[in-house]
C-alpha cells in the first residue's frame, strides 16, 4: 500500500476531527466510507472494535482512536506545536477529556433520548449547557482581552479540533435554542468558525458506502 486510508462515517463526531486534522495536516489520505449496518471486512481485519474512525497508514500502521490519528497528523506535518509543549498541554488534555467523558455522555442522553430515557432529556441538556457555559466563558475571557477566540491561550490547538464536532451535533439537536441563547454568545462565534471554514463542506461532502468496486476517493481532492 503506498498511502493511507482512512475508514470514517460522515456524521460521527469522532471521525469528524480525525478528518479536520488530517485535511488540514495535508496528510493524502484515501477516504473510505463506513456503512456502520454493513462494516467491509477489510476494516474488521485490522481493528478489533471496528468503529470509525481508523488509519491505516502508509506504513501499515493503524491507529483507531481519533485522538491518535490527530497527533499522528500533527506530527507527521511538523505541526505539532498544536500540542502545546509546555504546562498547557495538560490543560488541553484536560478539556478534551471532559468532552470526551463527561460531555458525550449527557450529549448521547440528550440528542438520543428515545433511545435511553426520555424523561431524563432536560437533565442531560442541562448537564451539556453546564460544559458549554464554561467553555463560553474561556473564550469571553479572552474576548474581553482583545485576543482571539480558541479554548487555551487563545491560540488555536488541537483542543478546538477535537471538540467543535461534539458542538455542532449539540446544536443540531435544536438549532433554535442554541442560535438563540445568548449566554453561550462567543461560544456560538467559536463554532461559526469552524461551521464557515473555507474546508467545512471538504470534510463534510457525502460519499457513498465504500466497497471493493470503488473507485478511490482521495480526501481533500
Amino acid at each position: 500500500m503506498k498511502h493511507n486510508i482512512l475508514y470514517s462515517f460522515r456524521r460521527c463526531p469522532y471521525a469528524i476531527r480525525a478528518r479536520w486534522a488530517l485535511l488540514n495536516t495535508n496528510q493524502l489520505v484515501e477516504l473510505r466510507e463506513v456503512d456502520l449496518k454493513k462494516k467491509p471486512i477489510e476494516l474488521i481485519e485490522i481493528s478489533k472494535k471496528a468503529t470509525v474512525p481508523v488509519l491505516k497508514t502508509s506504513l501499515n500502521q493503524v491507529i483507531d482512536e481519533s485522538i491518535d490519528i490527530m497527533i499522528w497528523s500533527l506530527k507527521e506535518s511538523n505541526m505539532d506545536a498544536l500540542l502545546f509543549k509546555n504546562c498547557k498541554s495538560q490543560e488541553i488534555l484536560s478539556l478534551i477529556d471532559l468532552n470526551d467523558k463527561e460531555f458525550k455522555y449527557h450529549l448521547d442522553r440528550y440528542k438520543y433520548a428515545s433511545r435511553f430515557n426520555y424523561q431524563e432529556l432536560k437533565t442531560h441538556r442541562d448537564a451539556c449547557y453546564e460544559i458549554l457555559l464554561s467553555l463560553n466563558n474561556r473564550l469571553k475571557s479572552f474576548s474581553n482581552k482583545g485576543k482571539p477566540l480558541f479554548l487555551v491561550d487563545a491560540k488555536e490547538s488541537i483542543a478546538d479540533w477535537a471538540i467543535w464536532p461534539f458542538i455542532r451535533q449539540f446544536r443540531i439537536a435544536d438549532i433554535s435554542r442554541f442560535d438563540q441563547n445568548h449566554e453561550i454568545e462567543f461560544l456560538r462565534n467559536w463554532l461559526n468558525y469552524f461551521l464557515n471554514h473555507e474546508k467545512y463542506h471538504i470534510v463534510m461532502k457525502k460519499n457513498k458506502p465504500w466497497d471493493k468496486e470503488s473507485k478511490p476517493i482521495f480526501f481533500g481532492q
